[in-house]
């Protein structure tokens, strides 16, 4: 069966990979949600309308001190994931706003 006369099966293969890659990325979020026990910009102990220049000054300082070289907690190294997930997610404006 043929989606659209118009469209080659290249064209359609790609058009297909670009909505899995959203919706793994939407998944990836959700997950990431899931995961972490408070709102993100309560674990960068930061407001949500932080300035991104904020955003990346609160992950440095963090970072400093949640890497598991420096923080001997247990989960510590759970916690330094999550801290780079958290702040791949806020640095990019859309997956912000998602």
């Amino acid at each position: 069966m043929r989606v659209c006369a118009g469209l080659s099966g290249p064209l359609v293969l790609s058009m297909v990979l670009v909505l899995v890659r959203g919706w793994e990325a939407d998944l990836e979020l959700l997950d990431l949600v899931e995961e972490v026990p408070q709102n993100f910009y309560e674990f960068l102990h930061l407001d949500k309308d932080a300035a991104a220049a904020d955003i990346k000054k609160a992950y440095r300082r963090l970072s400093l001190t949640l890497h598991p070289d420096k923080n001997r907690d247990e989960n510590a190294e759970t916690q330094f994931r999550q801290l780079v997930a958290i702040y791949e997610v806020l640095k990019d404006e859309d997956r912000r706003r998602r």
